[in-house]
């Protein structure tokens, strides 16, 4: 959106001068390092002067005089295995132009070649081509085997139109339809596919590939179709944005689960009081887990490689480990282990922390939150071994205590503890104690939530600018002030643009969702 585009524009050119600086100390360095050497200085003149020719790309205003603009929309996409990307350009004459600019300062020009009345450079290293076509308002870049020939090359740079294309298949507007992404990205990784053409169904260009090389696919036809199907138990990963704003970024990618597996993993996260969405302080993760229930699904799994064990050869192992697995959960464990249902962690303040001088941080401040079916008898188990944690006759009423311990006075830091039934939270640090009873009256509803974390970019990104500005040089790789002081603007500017970050991972009845949040600053 142009208001979203309006607003990151002068971060995003900000990042780009401060790798301009990076790319031409660079150049400082290669050149330092082969008068060092005694090696040929024409070798490291030309990397010279290619760098510098590319640092000039590293702006906005340098994009623009390339062909890319705001404008410049851009696709990735496999014919068969072998990658390809095509991106919009204003006018191609402008990227052939920064091409020629890149050849000249090299001193050495791409080989070309004409197929389909279009001109494609390339490079051949290792019996591959890597390839480049200038159109009209467009460039493709793509690599292949150097044995393709010319119509070869033309189905793959898609100067021969397939017969369907992925529009045609309505796959992109059926994800975008059944997961309520939006067009600004919008993308998916057919596993199933992969796996299929590597099992003997190699079709195309990929047939091609393999018939080149010999037909390196020696397996049996029982682990060809057993592979398939394990490919079918996550047969795709899709993903899009859902929300671009001038305050926020959403986004969110699904691993797709086969749906008896799926229905499996439902069953595993567990209600941990606060486990969703931003959870606050400088980071905070966080997990949760069924123990009965993630026993349960082992035992699933177990029982049907039992009853449909693998023919395979290769797949002996899985065989035999069954037997171990079940050995496995049989071994006798704490029943307090099955009372488990997650935690969570939040990092507040880290002081003193040196990377330079690699020391440890003096002081942390934070909290710990432990969900536990039977809270209450986590902390008798705890007194029977701690005499200070005994003494506080802690109620599970949400109310925050002072722990006393030598460990705590030793380190300078104040620990409170606090209790209900179905949680114990902990503090350390002056202060953190007011944060505990919210923590412990948070909504715990079973949301799906498994794994969560969240971060103040801002303060993270500065605090590792600040770090790499401490860092000592490296005597066998050394950094100059100027690259060092680049990438710490990088870091910096990056720290402007956004505010928090989130990513939460659930289980759902389509298998494994990531969603992301950015927030940006005001």
């Amino acid at each position: 959106p142009e208001d979203v585009m309006d607003k990151l524009e002068p971060s995003i050119d900000r990042i780009l001068a401060a790798y301009e600086t990076v790319m031409q100390e660079l150049v400082v360095m290669i050149t330092e390092e082969a008068e060092a050497g005694g090696e040929d200085a024409e070798d490291a003149q030309k990397a010279v002067a290619v760098l510098g020719e590319v640092s000039s790309l590293m702006s906005l205003d340098g994009l623009r005089g390339a062909g890319f603009d705001r404008e410049s929309r851009a696709v990735v996409y496999g014919n068969g295995l072998l990658p390809v990307m095509r991106i919009e350009v204003t006018d191609g004459a402008l990227f052939e132009a920064a091409l020629v600019r890149i050849e000249e300062s090299a001193g050495e020009k791409m080989e070309t070649a004409n197929i389909a009345g279009n001109t494609v450079r390339y490079i051949e290293a290792d019996d591959i081509k890597v390839l480049v076509a200038v159109l009209d308002k467009q460039v493709a870049i793509s690599f292949a085997p150097a044995e393709f020939d010319d119509d070869q090359l033309s189905v793959l740079l898609g100067f021969t139109e397939p017969d369907s294309s992925i529009v045609a298949t309505g796959k992109l507007q059926g994800i975008a339809s059944d997961y309520g992404y939006n067009d600004y990205f919008l993308g998916y990784f057919d596993l199933s596919a992969v796996a299929t053409t590597v099992t003997g169904g190699a079709t195309g260009l990929d047939a091609a590939i393999f018939e080149m090389h010999g037909d390196a696919n020696d397996l049996s036809a029982a682990c060809q179709a057993e592979i398939r199907d394990m490919a079918n138990i996550a047969p795709r990963v899709v993903m899009g944005y859902t929300e671009l704003s001038t305050s926020q970024l959403k986004s969110q990618a699904v691993v797709e689960i086969r749906e008896d597996i799926a229905a499996g993993l439902t069953t595993l996260p567990a209600p941990v009081p606060g486990l969703a969405g931003d959870m606050g302080g400088l980071l905070s993760f966080g997990m949760s887990l069924d123990i009965n229930s993630m026993r349960e699904f082992v035992e699933q799994q177990l029982d049907a490689i039992e009853a449909s064990p693998y023919e395979c050869e290769d797949f002996a192992d899985i065989n035999q480990g069954v037997e171990q697995a079940r050995a496995a959960l049989q071994q006798p464990v704490m029943p307090m282990i099955y009372d488990f249902r997650g935690f969570i962690t939040v990092i507040d303040e880290i002081e003193g922390l040196d990377m330079a001088t690699q020391s440890p941080p003096t002081s942390v401040k934070g909290q710990f939150l432990l969900a536990m079916e039977n809270a209450p008898g986590l902390l008798a188990f705890g007194a029977m071994m701690s005499p200070e944690l005994a003494a506080l006759n802690l109620q599970p009423d949400g109310k925050p205590m002072l722990l006393d311990v030598p460990q705590a006075q030793m380190a300078g830091e104040e620990l409170y503890v606090a209790l209900n039934d179905d949680a114990l939270a902990l503090s350390v640090g002056d202060g953190a104690d007011s944060k505990l009873t919210g923590m412990l009256e948070a909504d715990a509803s079973d949301n799906g939530t498994f794994f969560n974390f969240s971060m103040d970019a801002g303060r993270y990104y500065t605090f590792i600018g600040e770090a790499m500005a401490q860092a000592e040089p490296d005597s066998d790789d050394p950094m100059s002030p100027e690259f060092q002081a680049a990438m710490q603007e990088v870091m910096l500017a990056i720290a402007d643009m956004y505010d928090r970050m989130t990513v939460d991972m659930r289980f759902t009845e389509d298998g494994m969702v990531f969603d992301s949040v950015v927030l940006l600053t005001e």
